[in-house]
Parts: C-alpha cells; structure tokens; sequence
C-alpha cells in the first residue's frame, strides 16, 4: 500500500486521516506499511515515551515501551530526540547519546547502547 503521509506541526495526516498530537512533530519514518512518529519535546516539558507508530489507515499500533520499564536501573530518563530505523528496527537516541532499539512491530525496547 502506498502511504500518503502530511504533516503540519502536531497534525500528521495518513492516507486522509488526521491525528492531532500534543506536541509537534519532530520527524517521521515508515517502516513497512507503518508510520512512526517522533514528537518534539520543549526542554520545559516531563513528557517521555514521545515515540508513536500508526498503521497505514491511521490507527494507533502502540506507543514506545517505557524506558523506566525496559530498564529500571536507569536513574534519568529523558524524551528522545532523534530517531532512524537501522537494519528493520528503530533506533532513537536521547540527549545524552544513549540510543534505544525498538522492535517496529511491538514498541518494546530490546537493547541499548551509547552513540558517540
């Protein structure tokens, strides 16, 4: 299936559908027939998790996995700022270059490392 993907600031339109966001959209990437969407997040704001995919006919397919869930043993978390898909997965760095791999299908993180 062809996507027909627009975004205007926190409005992602799919294949003619239209999902609203609370913050802006930072950058997209497809994977398959699924759209994953990164969230720009202000400095001044505690919202994590700013990872979404949505199926080619815009329903939602899962929001990424916590951090703190993943690994409990990380003492902060912040919101991810870039985001590429490597090999099939996604692979979203924060701040501090500590990057996360997302399995595309479920949303969980699977690993970590650090990116230099």
């Amino acid at each position: 299936m062809e996507l027909n993907i627009q975004i205007n600031k926190n409005i992602l339109v799919l294949n003619g559908k239209e999902i609203k966001f609370d913050h802006n959209i930072r950058q997209f990437r497809t994977v398959g027939d699924d759209v994953v969407v990164l969230l720009a997040i202000p400095n001044n704001d505690d919202t994590l998790d700013n990872i979404y995919c949505y199926a080619s006919y815009g329903i939602i397919k899962w929001q990424v996995q916590p951090i703190k869930e993943a690994f409990p043993e990380m003492k902060q978390v912040y919101p991810f700022e870039q985001m590429s898909v490597i090999d099939g997965m996604i692979a979203a760095s924060d701040f501090y270059g500590r990057r996360f791999f997302i399995d595309p299908e479920t949303g969980k993180i699977t690993k970590k490392d650090i990116v230099k």
